[in-house]
Parts: C-alpha cells; sequence; structure tokens
C-alpha cells in the first residue's frame, strides 16, 4: 500500500478570514446552544500567526468536547531553516514557550505535548512550509449548556498579544538554537576522536525525582589523564571525559555514580535544552542500553553466538513467549547489533548476572551444561573488534573488568582512571577470539499493524506498556525513559517500519529506510492525518518495539561478515 505524505496543519489553500469577522462571529453566537460554535470553524489572521479551528472526532462543539487550533507562524527570519536539527530546536522552544506562559493562562482548557527534558522532533509544533505550526487540542468554553462567547475572545485577544511578544523578544531562542547545535556537531565529531561518547566538564548527571539536576550534584570534572578537548571551530572548544570505542568498565562503590554515568550516557543521543545540565553529554545515534528482560517474547533469533544447545528449544532459531534473564539480554545484545547499535551499555545491577559473568567454581559445578556456552564479558572484546563498543557498570563482576581495554573509578561522582589497578587486581579473561553475528529480518504483511488504513489508536495510559492494534507492548525493560508522546510514537513507527519492511527487509537496512523516510516526510509522517500528539521516536526503540510484538515474522539471518 502507498505510503502517503502528511497532510498540512493547515491547508495552503485555505481560506484566511480576518480576525474581525471571527470576532464579530463570537458576539453574535454568545449565549447560543453549543452546535453554534461551528461557526468559528476556519482559518482566521491574526496579527503574527494564522489560527486554524478544525473538529475533533466526537461531539467537538459540544460541553466536554475538544477542537483542534493550530497557530500557524508566518515565515520569518527567526524561524525559517533548512536543517532539521536547527529547526527541531526552534519548535521545541517555541512549544515550551507555549506551555509555560500561554496555556496556564488561555482558560480553555487547552493541552498540548510536554517535552520534557529533551529536544525531540514532535507533530505538537512543526516547520510548515517556512513557517511553524503548533497544534493545541481545547476545550470551548461554555456558560452552563450556552456559549461563552466573551471567555473564548478573551482566549483570542490572549493568544493574539503572547504570538506578537514571542515575534518580538524570542527570549532564550538564540541560546537553544546555539546549544543544540553544539550538541549535534560533538556527536558528529565523535568518531574522528575515536570517541563513542563525550561528557563535557560542568555537566550535572545527578537527578532528582522530576529529572532536573540534583542540588547536592557535583559538576562533572575530567581529570587531565582521561580528558579529551574537541575543537567546533565558531561552536567553541569542548574539554571533558572521553569514552573511547571499545570496552569501557565503570567501577566503583554503591552510590558513587557508576549508575549515573551510564544514565547519562544512554541519554547522550537526545539534545538537551539549556539549562537541563546535559546539554553538552552525547553518545552514538546508535546507542542501545542492555537489560535483562524476564518473561518477554522471542521470535526466531539466532542464539548460537553465546548458546550451543538450549533445552526445549532451537537455539539457532529460539522462540519463546517468556524469555528467561540470561537468553533475554542475549537477544537484546544479537537484536541491538542486527538493528545497527554500535554502543551498548550494561548495567550489572539490570543485567542477568548468569548472562554477564561465571566464576570458574560455578562452571565446574554446571560442568557439561554450559558447554560451548560464552558469557557477555568473554564475548566483549570480540564485538568490539568488529566496531561495536560496549560500557559496562561493574560494582561486583571482576570478569567485566577484566575483559575491559580501559577502566574508570567513580569516587564521589568522579571519575579517574584504574585501567592498571583493575589490571592488578583482576588480571586478564580469557575470551572469545571471534564471534559470528546474525542479521535479523522482518518480513510478512506490511499491513500486520495498521491494517488497510492509515491511522494507528494507541493506548499510552501506562506509556511503558502501550496498547494498539489489539496487542500490548511491553517496554519496561527496553532501556529507554517513555513518556505518553515518546510511547505513542514508538508504536507508530514500529507500524510503519512494516510498511516501510515491504514484505522483507535486514533490520538495518530497516533504519535507514526509517530515518530517510523522517527526513523527507518531517515528525508528521507517523501520524499522517494528526490524530493526536506524539514525538518521533528513534530508530533503536523502534527496532526493540518490533521485537516485543510476538506475532510479527522476524527471524534471523546467517552471520554476516563486518
Amino acid at each position: 500500500m502507498p505510503i502517503p505524505a502528511p497532510v498540512l496543519p493547515i491547508a495552503a489553500d485555505a481560506e484566511v478570514k480576518p480576525l474581525a469577522e471571527l470576532l464579530e462571529t463570537v458576539a453574535r453566537i454568545d449565549g447560543w446552544g453549543p452546535r453554534a460554535w461551528r461557526e468559528v470553524l476556519g482559518v482566521w489572521r491574526l496579527p503574527s500567526c494564522d489560527l486554524g479551528i478544525e473538529e475533533r472526532e466526537g461531539p467537538p462543539c459540544e460541553e466536554g468536547g475538544e477542537v483542534l487550533a493550530t497557530v500557524a507562524f508566518r515565515p520569518a527570519r527567526w524561524n525559517r531553516t533548512r536543517d532539521a536539527g536547527d529547526a527541531a530546536a526552534v519548535c521545541d522552544w517555541l512549544l515550551r514557550q507555549a506551555r509555560r506562559d500561554l496555556l496556564p493562562r488561555f482558560g480553555l482548557h487547552a493541552r498540548t505535548l510536554d517535552p520534557g527534558a529533551c529536544v525531540r522532533a514532535t507533530n505538537a509544533c512543526l516547520q510548515q512550509g517556512d513557517g511553524i505550526a503548533l497544534r493545541v487540542a481545547l476545550r470551548l468554553p461554555f456558560a452552563g449548556m450556552c456559549i461563552d462567547g466573551e471567555a473564548f475572545a478573551r482566549a483570542i485577544g490572549l493568544l493574539g498579544r503572547w504570538s506578537r511578544a514571542i515575534v518580538a523578544a524570542q527570549p532564550g531562542l538564540a541560546a537553544q538554537r546555539r546549544s543544540v547545535r553544539i550538541q549535534r556537531a560533538l556527536r558528529a565529531a565523535l568518531p574522528a576522536h575515536g570517541l563513542v561518547a563525550f561528557l563535557a566538564d560542568g555537566s550535572l548527571l545527578a537527578r532528582d525525582l522530576a529529572d532536573r539536576p540534583d542540588p547536592h550534584c557535583r559538576a562533572l570534572r575530567a581529570p587531565a589523564n582521561l580528558a579529551v578537548t574537541i575543537d567546533l571551530g565558531k561552536l567553541g572548544r569542548h574539554r571533558g571525559l572521553g569514552i573511547r570505542s571499545g570496552v569501557t568498565a565503570i567501577a566503583g562503590a554503591p552510590y558513587h555514580g557508576k549508575s549515573t554515568l551510564l544514565a547519562a550516557i544512554a541519554g547522550g543521543h537526545d539534545d538537551r535544552p539549556p539549562g537541563d545540565g546535559r546539554e553538552r553529554v552525547v553518545a552514538l545515534p546508535g546507542t542501545m542500553p542492555v537489560l535483562s528482560d524476564d518473561g518477554r517474547p522471542i521470535v526466531r533469533q539466532d542464539l548460537t553466538p553465546f548458546f550451543r544447545t538450549l533445552p526445549g528449544g532451537e537455539a539457532a532459531a529460539f522462540t519463546t513467549p517468556r524469555a528467561s534473564g540470561a537468553t533475554s539480554m542475549a537477544a537484546a545484545v544479537l537484536q541491538g547489533v542486527a538493528a545497527g547499535a554500535r554502543l551498548l551499555l550494561v548495567d550489572e545491577d539490570s543485567a542477568a548476572a548468569n548472562f554477564l559473568s561465571l566464576q570458574p567454581a560455578m562452571r565446574r559445578l554446571l560442568g557439561r551444561d554450559l558447554a560451548g556456552g560464552r558469557t557477555l564479558s568473554e564475548c566483549l572484546p570480540a564485538l568490539a573488534r568488529q566496531g561495536i563498543s560496549t560500557v559496562v557498570v561493574a560494582g561486583a563482576s571482576t570478569s567485566a573488568i577484566a575483559s575491559a581495554d580501559r577502566v574508570l573509578l567513580m569516587r564521589g561522582f568522579a571519575p579517574s582512571e584504574a585501567t592498571r589497578a583493575a589490571r592488578r587486581a583482576c588480571g586478564r579473561l580469557a575470551t572469545v577470539a571471534n564471534l559470528a553475528l546474525p542479521g535479523r529480518q522482518l518480513g510478512g504483511d506490511p499491513d500486520a499493524i495498521l491494517g488497510h488504513g492509515h491511522a494507528l489508536a494507541v493506548d499510552t495510559d501506562d506509556p511503558e506498556r502501550p496498547r494498539f492494534a489489539g496487542r500490548s507492548v511491553d517496554l519496561r525493560r527496553a532501556g529507554f525513559v517513555l513518556d505518553a508522546a515518546l510511547a505513542r510514537g514508538a508504536a507508530l513507527g514500529a507500524a510503519w517500519a512494516c510498511r516501510l519492511a515491504a514484505g522483507g527487509c535486514p533490520l538495518d537496512e530497516l533504519g535507514r529506510r526509517y530515518d530517510a523516510w523522517l527526513a523527507e516526510n518531517g515528525p508528521a509522517a507517523p501520524d499522517p492525518f494528526h490524530d493526536g500528539f506524539h514525538a518521533v521516536a528513534p530508530w533503536p526503540l523502534v527496532a526493540a518495539t518490533l521485537e516485543r510484538i510476538a506475532d510479527l515474522e522476524l527471524a534471523s539471518l546467517r552471520p554476516a561478515r563486518r
């Protein structure tokens, strides 16, 4: 089925009517019955923007119903950009300004997407031609059972004053654009410096319950022997902690910042707004946290790189509706690599202990039951030789430290070089020389999730377990921090990935198709008819969602040469 281009929030050929006509209409229908609200539907010209008002499903023009308002800022120097990263920065800034200064005073029970702690592409605020469209769902006001035209007129006046002030002042926009440009430039510079992640001096990594910098957080300062300086020309020179390619272990006593450092790296594929504290913490785009996920489904996954045999299942095409901790984590590693991941993040606190490492005494006890089996620690150097780096947090596992190229010691949230001390304490681990990594393919019906339409209803009351198309998908251990908008984006991304696979496509190639499709069609592509709000999900999250849908036709391919 053809993939449609998204419809414009306000059609290019829409009739734009004057504001005076809107205010006259509102004054005329004030006190009328609910259905008269339909006379305000259409597109209206405000001083600094156009306002489009359209119906949504249900009884939108009755009490309790919603309409969709699109505030379209006309092309201007501040919002005209062709760079996707810059466009995301401008749209995110405008969305935050509206949520902070407009919606709380709007008086129309207005709501839109909450951007949270990341600067992401969303369909709540996006480019429309050379302008920007801000989308808001709102309830039209009533006095009892009658239209409250005065309240609506006040809201329109407030919108006009706010839009003029935003266009004139643009508070904080320049800082946000520069911050996002720096983050994207740092991320692009990582390979040239032999890095997979970079954490700039001054970063505030520890977070409070609201995901703000912890008031007791110590600013990061890289010691001289771990420091890297990245020169971005006009965007400045940036010194900080460089995480080099290969295998890096992070050691330390409890509550000294190991997992905090790993969490910051895990979020390094996202851009952050100024003031977040992690604005210059970046990681490769193909970054995948790997967790044990007991009870998840596995579909035709070749696990032979780690398990020669498995009781009750064929290791070369292992399928189960409820995986164990070890098999789930092995599948997560292989599926992430097959989908294009180039940086794996492992925390022993969330790993399957018997998959991460095994002590010699336990090997002797289990004997032939482990014949041919390999732990992840034994395989990390072989993965690194194929271009797949790993950062492992280890507070108890000496095997993970013994297989690392370098070891960082966290003490009081401050990193230091500890590789030599770790070698003396832990020695070296006998590791696997070669590892044959299977590919992964999505086949089957392109309409397996979307059916014969182009829209998908997604229930995100529990964002970590979204429901759609008669399925409930458990993403609690997929490795991503999810809110309702990102969970909806993940479900929509998985649905359209089936269409993009066109009956059969390797997952790494499918990831390239997905990114190219978004680049061509913009953040509205997953929801072409604007049925709700979503944040665009990164490909690793979409791939993890696909792998947790048990009835899709996924299968491993013969090991690919890398």
